[in-house]
């Protein structure tokens, strides 16, 4: 079957390294990027169209894992031909991480692929960081569509445990949330917006950032569809994601470090949810001295008297009156505003 893909046809014979593997088999491709990719969801459109016309003790499932990397064509003790070398290894170790008709790529070569053509955007997702062979870290992707991939996320004991830590080396003047409620037919279709002011307060420069967040419902990371940008609006790039049901913790890698003293440092984090409650509430896992909620509803938005809550850490709950309402094209754009410094811990609920 994998003989009669296109990709597999139009690939010169001098470009292709082929090593059987028992009940699967290395291909290797000299010419290009993008040919692996290729390959694999022609090979799982043709595989789907296979099982739908036969039994279940006949159908077929893959794993496919890729990389990109040196391969060495070496021999054997009995002077068969042989592949090897970090291209091929790293390819399968991604493998070994799925699941049933999963397609998985570690993040160095999807940095690649984004380069190359925005169409790999929409098929391509982050799932999270797994510990490999020699104590390694590898943030792995999934690339899944109508026809292709398995979106469900590997069960893998191999995914890195998430440590709830605050920035050591960072502090916050201010961190804005804007929570936009794009549809409010249950669920609700709510767009969440976080831009963090911080400077450096160490002597150290900082490169990363961590951010976690939270959910009251199991969630997938890729369908938050998470996106990182500097204060220039530029795109940041995503390095480590640890996930639970509940919670995303994300290492952003800044686009030059922050050195002490250094302001106007910006970070906004986007995603979006569909939310089954009618409330959202968060725990500070870092200080900041200020702290904004902006709670963007169209004007015929049913609850026009939302409510929002300070909760400290020793769980006093205390009502905030809104600072401001104003009405904003088609939209209602409600503020609260907390100017007294907030701690580990510390809690905000928004109900409406």
């Amino acid at each position: 079957m994998i003989y009669d893909c296109k990709t597999f046809l139009a690939t010169p014979k001098s470009d292709l390294f082929i090593l059987p593997t028992g009940d699967g088999m290395l291909i290797g491709f000299q010419g290009g990027l993008e040919q692996p990719i290729s390959l694999a969801i022609e090979l799982h459109a043709r595989l789907q169209k296979y099982n739908q016309l036969v039994l279940d003790t006949e159908k077929i499932a893959t794993r496919i894992g890729c990389n990109v990397g040196h391969i060495f064509v070496v021999k054997d003790l009995f002077d068969n031909i042989n592949l090897w070398g970090p291209g091929a290894i790293l390819a399968r170790r991604v493998m070994d991480l799925g699941n049933e008709n999963q397609i998985l790529f570690p993040s160095t070569m999807i940095t690649d692929l984004f380069e190359v053509s925005n169409k790999y955007e929409n098929i391509i997702h982050p799932i999270h960081n797994f510990t490999i062979k020699h104590d390694g870290e590898l943030l792995v992707y999934s690339v899944y569509g109508k026809d292709f991939g398995n979106k469900v996320s590997p069960t893998n004991s191999r995914q890195t445990n998430i440590i709830t830590t605050q920035n050591p080396n960072s502090s916050y003047k201010k961190i804005i949330f804007n929570i936009h409620i794009k549809d409010f037919e249950k669920p609700n279709l709510i767009a969440y917006e976080r831009i963090y002011d911080f400077a450096n307060s160490s002597r150290e420069p900082v490169y990363t950032m961590d951010v976690e967040i939270m959910t009251h419902t199991k969630t997938d990371v890729q369908d938050l569809s998470i996106m990182v940008f500097d204060e220039n609006n530029k795109e940041l790039e995503i390095t480590k994601i640890l996930s639970t049901e509940f919670s995303k913790k994300i290492t952003i890698k800044l686009n030059r470090p922050v050195f002490r003293g250094s302001d106007q440092r910006l970070v906004k984090v986007t995603y979006v949810k569909n939310e089954q409650s009618n409330f959202f509430q968060h725990q500070f896992l870092t200080k900041t001295d200020n702290f904004e909620l902006n709670f963007i509803t169209r004007h015929n938005f049913p609850n026009k008297q939302p409510n929002f809550f300070f909760i400290d850490k020793n769980n006093n709950k205390t009502l905030v009156r809104e600072s401001k309402k104003i009405s904003k094209g088609m939209s209602y754009v409600t503020t609260w505003k907390i100017n007294d410094k907030i701690y580990l811990n510390d809690i905000i609920r928004l109900e409406y």
